[in-house]
């Protein structure tokens, strides 16, 4: 009998000890997990040109608590262009978001919009994972490219008639989730008043009216006066089409160094021989900057494409159908300053005429030297993605 007793006392023993073991083993795989999705990030806001605005409140909300941008409120550089930081301890990891609140004035829409989503997450964190290593602080030794393709920031911008898009962001590179949301106006005047109250003002009529009266706001507010809202054209820039861009240099000799390339969208990649990413489907193309070398030179190519043009040659190319699959072609004459730039499309095939184009050359052994202008198709200053009228966006 004692020992059947015994027996069972070392069963029982043996059990709880296996189920203690087992939640220390679980536990350790929730915490190794849990670290593996900490990351060094920021967050912050951004709004297109012709629809500038302020944000009242932002908030990011995840496991580690709520992340909000800090500074100026104001958001009007262009899609997925915030450049706020997050007030906090820049030392620590955090874990991702999981859901946006925000609440904003859009005051080329002269409303207020407030909205509350969930982010997807799983998308998030697997681009912060596949954007190479996490991002880490400045005082560890890390190679200064790879640091420049980490995932380091979310971008949440804020669209005409309360839609918001949410950009991730390293240095050199911006994608563009496939996801959004759209906030519901605001009516409240307990909320709306801390809004014109700030400015010493009575009513929203007196704030709009404030907000659209300096002269340094005259672009966006004679656009929506002359054309309305800008959300339209603002979806045209958003369209994606199956496409890549390719060289072909006269000069066989030529090996391209890197491109870096700025899509409609707000998106943009620099690629380089160790890192040739590129977004399988791009929007239209609104600039790029792109380095080659013959065996004596390196020359650095700028091209600034025309709205217009771009938006329009597109459309043509592709029809309804964006999926076909395309090439935009650059060829490049064997003295390196003449171009002939087209998109094709199946058995179609139509010419960039209005690109602005500049193009530098510098010894190869020179590094530090800025090179010489050697080929220049306009005059003056260029302007990025310009347009004949003032029907678009300019973004």
């Amino acid at each position: 009998m004692i020992k059947k007793l015994f027996h069972l006392f070392l069963l029982s023993f043996s059990l709880a000890a296996s189920g203690t073991s087992k939640k220390e083993i679980q536990k350790t795989k929730d915490s190794d997990q849990m670290e593996k999705e900490r990351f060094y990030y920021d967050v912050c806001c951004s709004a297109p040109r012709l629809n500038p605005g302020e944000y009242v409140s932002v908030r990011f909300i995840g496991d580690s608590g709520t992340l909000s941008p800090f500074g100026n409120n104001s958001v009007a550089g262009g899609i997925g262009c915030g450049m706020d930081g997050v007030a906090r301890d820049r030392s620590r990891k955090y874990r991702l978001p999981k859901a946006i609140e925000a609440t904003w004035v859009s005051y080329s829409d002269r409303k207020v919009y407030s909205v509350a989503a969930l982010l997807p997450y799983d998308t998030i964190l697997s681009l912060f994972n596949d954007g190479g290593a996490p991002c880490i602080p400045a005082s560890q030794e890390v190679d200064e490219e790879e640091r420049l393709r980490l995932i380091q920031g979310l971008d949440l911008c804020f669209m005409p008639r309360g839609k918001v898009m949410l950009y991730v962001k390293a240095p050199v590179k911006c994608i563009l989730l496939d996801w959004e949301a759209t906030g519901k106006e605001v009516t409240d005047d307990n909320i709306l008043r801390h809004i014109y109250r700030q400015y010493g003002l009575k009513n929203m009529e007196s704030y709009y009216a404030k907000m659209s009266s300096y002269p340094e706001d005259e672009h966006w507010t004679s656009y929506n006066r002359n054309h309305g809202s800008v959300a339209p054209l603002l979806e045209r820039y958003l369209q994606r089409f199956n496409y890549t861009l390719n060289f072909e240099f006269e000069n066989d000799s030529t090996t391209v160094y890197c491109v870096e390339s700025y899509f409609t969208n707000g998106e943009h990649y620099d690629r380089t021989p160790k890192y040739n990413e590129a977004f399988k489907m791009p929007s239209r193309l609104k600039e790029f900057w792109v380095m080659w070398d013959t065996k004596e030179y390196r020359y650095s190519c700028y091209m600034y494409f025309n709205e217009e043009e771009v938006l329009r040659l597109f459309d043509e190319a592709y029809g309804t159908d964006r999926d076909q699959k395309g090439e935009l072609r650059v060829k490049v004459c064997k003295y390196n300053n003449l171009f002939d730039i087209s998109l094709n499309v199946g058995g179609k095939s139509v010419k960039f005429e209005k690109t602005a184009i500049r193009v530098f050359q510098r010894p190869i052994e020179d590094p530090i030297k800025a090179g010489d202008l050697i080929y220049k198709n306009y005059k003056g200053d260029h302007t990025n993605f310009f347009a004949d009228d003032d029907e678009y966006v300019v973004e």
